[in-house]
C-alpha cells in the first residue's frame, strides 16, 4: 500500500523525534531510569491528584442521560463557563464561554486555527528554537512556518519578528513557557511584541 509523497516526507523529517524516544527508552533500560534523563517528550512525571482520578471514576460510572454521548462542536457549555471564569481570574482579563472552544490538547487547537486562517502560501512566524511539530501544523493546511531568532537569553527578539511580517504573514506563533527552551517571556516583551503587531497590521493592510 503506498502512502501521499506529503505524508512520506513528513514522516522522514519527523522520525528522529521517534529515534530520540527509543534511544532514551534504550538507555534508561542499560544505565537504570534514575540515570538518565528524558528531554525527548513532554511527559509529566508527576502522577494525577486523588480528586482528578476519582472525579473520572464519578464520570465513568454515572447514569446522566446523555452524558456520555456527542458534545457540541465547542464543547459542553458548562465546561466552557468553567474555564472561561478560571481563565478570566487567571489572565485578568474578563473572558466570557463563547470565547471558549475545546479541542483535543493544543496541537488539535493549533490545526484548527490554521485551517481557519491559512490560504496557500501564508506565513506563521515563531521564534527559534521552537517546537518541532510547529512546521507540520501550518504545512498541513498549506502555510509556511517562518522561523525568526530569539535573544541569546532566548526571549523574544521584537526586532527580528517585525523584520519578518509581510503581506503574506497570517499569524506569530509563541509559547510562553517556550517549548524547548522554557524561557517565559516577560510582561513588557509581550506589551510589545502586542504593539508591534497592531502597527504592522495597519501597515500591512494598507499595502494590500
Amino acid at each position: 500500500m503506498t502512502i501521499a509523497k506529503k505524508i512520506e516526507a513528513t514522516l522522514s523529517e519527523s522520525s528522529w523525534i521517534r529515534k530520540m524516544f527509543e534511544e532514551g527508552a534504550r538507555l534508561r533500560a542499560e544505565h537504570g531510569v534514575a540515570n538518565v534523563y528524558d528531554f525527548s517528550l513532554g511527559n509529566p512525571n508527576l502522577k494525577p491528584p486523588k480528586n482528578f482520578r476519582n472525579s473520572l471514576i464519578d464520570i465513568a460510572n454515572s447514569s446522566v442521560e446523555g452524558n456520555h454521548a456527542y458534545m457540541p462542536n465547542v464543547g459542553f457549555p458548562y465546561v466552557r463557563k468553567s474555564v472561561a471564569a478560571y481563565v478570566s481570574v487567571e489572565q485578568q482579563a474578563e473572558v466570557s464561554e463563547k470565547e471558549i472552544i475545546m479541542t483535543c490538547g493544543a496541537a488539535g487547537a493549533l490545526n484548527v486555527i490554521f485551517k481557519t486562517i491559512l490560504d496557500p502560501g501564508d506565513e506563521v512566524i515563531t521564534p527559534s528554537p521552537y517546537f518541532v511539530e510547529y512546521k507540520f501544523y501550518a504545512d498541513n493546511h498549506g502555510g509556511i512556518l517562518k522561523t525568526v531568532p530569539t535573544k541569546p537569553d532566548f526571549s523574544l527578539n521584537i526586532n527580528a519578528i517585525s523584520s519578518a511580517i509581510n503581506n503574506k504573514t497570517k499569524a506569530v506563533l509563541i509559547n510562553s513557557p517556550n517549548n524547548p527552551t522554557g524561557q517565559i517571556y516577560s510582561k513588557e516583551s509581550l506589551i510589545e511584541l502586542g504593539t508591534v503587531l497592531i502597527l504592522q497590521g495597519k501597515y500591512t493592510a494598507k499595502k494590500v
